[in-house]
């Protein structure tokens, strides 16, 4: 009774985790989650609006960037009877895609300006607009479609008084996006004066003025692109093998499920089966018969509970086959699982509940083999065997409760042979006899289950791989330390300790590896003419920096943190500059010495006017204080 309950809330937690991760990615967002704050300035152009929009902490919104991922941010503004006004998007900070750490994605952190152009008559008229755009943490995705609405002041102060004139003026030398209710969508031109004649041109009556409201974004899935609605009609070089028909679904999913046995995920595994029959081998007295065949169905029904719990997560989240394999985290977990059983059969130590060694006396002769059967059928998904994907890519067309009985047909042929030594036991005389042989069949097998933990390392993002593997050598010390002291005699209040420490070291290595990864901080690559250029123009930090030294390093990862950088940059609008003299750089050199230095680290503040000939240098290596007092002496607070 007490290992059906541990069982049961195994499988529990075990289907709450998947459906929790589901509905995370399904969250919705609320209504008015960023929020929107108009400036309006007068310029010779026309009215500048520059709307600032702040996001919730933690979150940042995609770029306005045609192609990229996600869901580019966009406005759609009017004012009064016009509509399809230009708008000017910034070009946003780079950094890793918290859900594609290979990928590289322009973001908007808050607070992001984007600004609108209006005709000089525009004063005390009224604007409207619909802002949309994806809000994402390293947890979750919010879709945001939210209304706009305003009105232009009378009053309006010059340009040359906001704070925000330098960026409307970098912008303003780049071509405007047009609104989509425009029907355009492409890069408009303006007069050759750019004033409000060129304006106008751009603009047309508005017929229903709330059009563009009514619409909720939310809750339309984002559209194809243009030219890629497709019609095909695809053929098949084997029509033999292709499902047409439920019944045909059934038998080659027995067939596909038996075959999966034999596939490199799992067969390392099923091995240990194996081993468990040999020493069984179907013994004559009623005892070892009835356990015999205990140990074969419960293994059996491992296999078609995973199944069972596989076939209601994808059916209900509409997943493909594969996808939930997809998750860093399921991944980082089936590779512990797998080092772990292979240091178990090469004797580090005994794994507890899912006890694999052929000559151990399990506590659980139940739960052992229930447990096996699922871990196995975990490990044979991800690669799956011959004539699954015909199977499977014609039941998840199907409605769920067909899907799951095409689950069932796979996970009955898995479980075949193990059905069938249930219901006749003299089938075990066909093993080889167990002997001294095992015992180097199962150092063999824990090699192979290393293999097995090095393929699972190979699907991980390749710079996760140094993480992973230190992550495994503390596992390795951990299991180590379990075998030592926690063997049959030890006292259990020291094997619940090192239980619990086992645990948090678990935990602490998924935090560490599944971190969301640090976003990129620009900095730029030393171009001399470039900085001659921008000398004076603004404000500029620069690290003399090389691969051969080593304090440049420590400064880089204590304090030039890409955290710490983003921040003062966006604080101080500086340029971040990085000099590099791992190679020839002469221009470098040159720069070094003007600063009075022929050594590195060095850390030199140029700030922008009159004072950029006398730059503020930091010599060696300093702390965090120390740069943030040059900051606010070079720069000013």
């Amino acid at each position: 009774m007490k290992q059906t309950r541990t069982v049961m809330a195994l499988l529990g937690a075990f289907l709450l985790f998947f459906l929790i991760l589901h509905l995370d990615m399904r969250k919705a967002a609320a209504a008015d989650i960023v929020s929107v704050e108009p400036h309006f300035a007068e310029s010779a152009d026309g009215i500048v609006m520059a709307l600032e929009l702040g996001f919730p902490q933690g979150y940042h919104a995609y770029a306005h960037e045609p192609g990229a991922a996600g869901r580019p941010t966009h406005l759609d503004i009017r004012l009064d009877d016009m509509q399809g006004l230009p708008v000017w998007y910034p070009q946003g900070f780079m950094q890793r895609d918290f859900f594609d750490p290979d990928a590289t994605v322009l973001v908007y952190e808050s607070p992001t300006m984007l600004f609108v152009l209006l005709p000089p008559e525009a004063r005390h008229g009224s604007f409207a607009g619909v802002l949309s755009m994806l809000l994402c943490s390293s947890r979750n995705c919010l879709p945001v479609s939210q209304n706009v609405r305003g009105q232009v002041p009378d009053t309006l102060p010059e340009i040359e008084s906001m704070s925000w004139q330098g960026q409307w003026n970098e912008l303003r030398q780049l071509p405007p996006v047009l609104s989509r209710g425009s029907g355009g969508g492409g890069i408009p031109s303006l007069a050759a004066d750019g004033g409000a004649e060129g304006l106008r041109a751009l603009t047309a009556p508005l017929q229903d003025p709330l059009a563009a409201l009514r619409d909720d974004e939310s809750e339309k899935p984002l559209p194809p692109p243009d030219g890629f609605a497709l019609e095909l009609t695809p053929r098949y070089a084997d029509g033999s093998v292709e499902i047409s028909g439920f019944g045909m679904a059934l038998a080659v999913g027995i067939i596909a499920g038996l075959l999966l046995n034999v596939m490199p995920c799992v067969l390392p595994v099923l091995t240990f089966k194996i081993s468990g029959l040999l020493l069984m081998g179907g013994g004559r007295d009623k005892e070892s018969l009835r356990s015999f065949r205990e140990h074969n169905f419960f293994f059996s029904a491992g296999i078609m509970t995973l199944f069972t719990i596989l076939a209601l997560v994808l059916g209900a989240a509409d997943m493909i086959w594969g996808q939930l394999y997809q998750q860093q985290s399921l991944l980082l977990g089936m590779l512990m699982l797998v080092f772990l059983m292979g240091l178990s059969m090469l004797g580090v130590f005994t794994l507890p509940v899912i006890d694999l060694k052929a000559g151990a006396n399990s506590k659980n002769p139940r739960l052992q083999p229930y447990l096996t059967g699922l871990v196995s059928t975990f490990l044979a998904t991800p690669c799956s065997g011959p004539l699954m994907g015909g199977v499977l890519g014609w039941a998840f067309t199907q409605p769920l409760l067909v899907l799951m009985v095409v689950f069932w047909a796979v996970g009955l042929g898995m479980a075949l042979p193990y059905i069938l030594f249930s219901i006749w036991p003299q089938l075990a005389r066909i093993l080889p006899r167990p002997g001294n042989w095992m015992k180097i069949f199962e150092r063999i097998l824990g090699f192979c289950l290393l293999g097995t933990a090095l393929y699972l390392l190979s699907i991980l993002p390749a710079e996760k791989h140094m993480q992973v593997l230190c992550v495994l050598l503390v596992l390795s010390l951990v299991a180590w330390i379990w075998g030592q002291f926690c063997g049959p005699a030890a006292p259990r209040l020291r094997c619940r300790i090192i239980g619990v420490l086992t645990v948090l070291v678990l935990a602490g290595a998924f935090v560490w590896v599944l971190r969301p990864a640090a976003p990129l901080v620009q900095w730029q690559d030393f171009d001399p003419e470039r900085f001659q250029a921008d000398l004076g123009q603004k404000p500029m930090l620069l690290e003399f920096t090389a691969d051969s030294c080593p304090n440049c390093k420590v400064l880089e990862v204590t304090v030039l943190t890409d955290e710490r950088m983003r921040a003062l940059r966006a604080r101080y609008g500086m340029e971040l500059i990085r000099v590099d003299l791992t190679g020839a750089n002469a221009y470098g050199i040159r720069l070094l010495e003007a600063l009075g230095s022929k050594s590195i680290p060095l850390t030199a503040l140029f700030p922008a006017g009159e004072q950029a000939s006398s730059p503020l240098v930091l010599r060696d290596v300093y702390t965090t204080g120390t740069l943030k007092d040059a900051l606010e002496l070079a720069f000013g607070d």
